[in-house]
């Protein structure tokens, strides 16, 4: 365990881990999640943020709104007589809440620049699986190498977490000033059926299945929706960037001039685990596009005021590096990018298996030997591979 410390600290320092962390005499997280997702690492060593390195730029690209929706927030407060109380902000989705600790650090700043006085609240929201203990060592700056935090003790800030669904209430009704999420409303309540053709609702071209899951997200995401605007204040904001696909048909990991990652995961899933257990593996998300994204704000039944909403798209960190040149070793490049495909993907290939019957040792030895097998293939060319990150970003209020 010592061993893997070291290379999560070495990982930070350089932005995001130069090779993946084996399975075997580790605890992981994603082990049997019931077809949950669960983020794939070590637990309390913060492996999530030190593999996502494309996350930390995303949730960059949410600055600007983030900044008009704390203005905004803090508006709503002096016109409500309610500067100086709380200020409650929420993470949606937060998995080890490092990649958002830049966007919460400069929140902080201006809520306290404008309130003094004020106590700041900061609620992480994801499921109870989730690696909370690397969630707190990372926000109370305990993993050497992390993000620089916002906390200070007695600095009259406070971190808590709520190990509840977001498909559920998380705060008391109209208690937070400032809700933001980040690639994670794409996750829905569940599969709405078998995908014939393919692991994920972006790559089928089966009718019956994308309409499957069009209305599934359809109904999700109102109802997502709904939950939020009812814990925000009056004037309360909201800051969401989602996996989308956007209107030139790209997605995550599907961009031009690239290999599709997801078609990838398919070849390699059904060469390691066979077509029994490939039929049984299925991604319970879809990446919604804009007008989808759109059309649930005008939902009455929602509350939420649409300011803004756009599609972008922020290009792979590892294949950048490989292709302007930092990197040279085609192998070490493949070590490098993997883990950040596998972060999220891995306890969906482990519920396929298991669903199949085979059992947890049995799933997560696939899991290893597909990555294994990615790894060789973006060896063989890392220019070709790159996960894109294809978003919708809005940004609402309630009146």
């Amino acid at each position: 365990m010592a061993h893997a410390a070291r290379g999560i600290r070495t990982a930070f320092a350089a932005g995001a881990p130069r090779r993946i962390a084996g399975a075997s005499g580790r605890r992981h997280l994603a082990a049997e999640a019931g077809g949950k997702h669960v983020p794939w690492g070590v637990a309390g060593e913060g492996t999530y943020t030190a593999s996502t390195k494309g996350c930390f730029d995303v949730i960059a690209r949410c600055g600007p709104l983030v900044q008009e929706a704390t203005e905004r927030a803090l508006a709503a407060r002096k016109t409500r007589g309610a500067a100086g109380e709380p200020f409650h902000i929420a993470d949606f989705g937060t998995a080890d809440g490092g990649t958002s600790l830049p966007l919460m650090r400069n929140v902080v700043a201006r809520v306290r620049a404008a309130e003094p006085d004020a106590a700041i609240v900061v609620g992480y929201e994801d499921q109870a699986q989730n690696d909370w203990q690397s969630l707190f060592r990372l926000v109370q700056g305990h993993i050497e190498g992390g993000p620089e935090t916002y906390y200070e003790p007695d600095g009259n800030v406070y971190a808590v977490a709520v190990g509840t669904s977001f498909y559920e209430s998380c705060f008391a009704p109209e208690s937070i000033d400032l809700s933001f999420s980040a690639t994670a409303f794409h996750w829905l309540t569940s599969c709405p059926a078998d995908i014939p053709d393919a692991l994920h609702s972006a790559c089928t071209a089966d009718p019956a299945t994308k309409k499957a899951f069009g209305e599934r997200a359809r109904k999700d995401w109102t109802h997502i929706l709904s939950k939020r605007a009812a814990e925000l204040k009056p004037g309360g904001q909201l800051v969401v960037a989602n996996f989308a696909t956007d209107e030139a048909g790209s997605f995550l990991g599907r961009t031009p001039g690239k290999q599709c990652m997801h078609s990838n995961f398919s070849d390699l899933w059904l060469e390691v685990a066979g077509a029994e257990v490939h039929a049984q593996t299925n991604f319970p998300n879809e990446y919604r596009a804009l007008d989808a994204c759109r059309a649930a704000f005008e939902n009455p039944f929602v509350g939420l005021a649409l300011r803004s909403i756009e599609t972008d798209v922020v290009p792979c960190p590892y294949r950048e590096e490989w292709v302007s040149g930092p990197q040279t070793d085609a192998r070490a490049a493949a070590e490098y990018f993997v883990p950040t495909t596998r972060t999220w993907s891995n306890s969906t290939f482990v519920s396929g298996a298991t669903r199949a019957g085979r059992s947890p040792g049995e799933a997560a030895a696939m899991a290893d030997d597909m990555f294994a097998k990615y790894v060789d293939l973006v060896a063989e060319d890392p220019a070709q591979h790159a996960m894109d990150y294809v978003h919708s970003y809005a940004h609402a209020e309630k009146a």
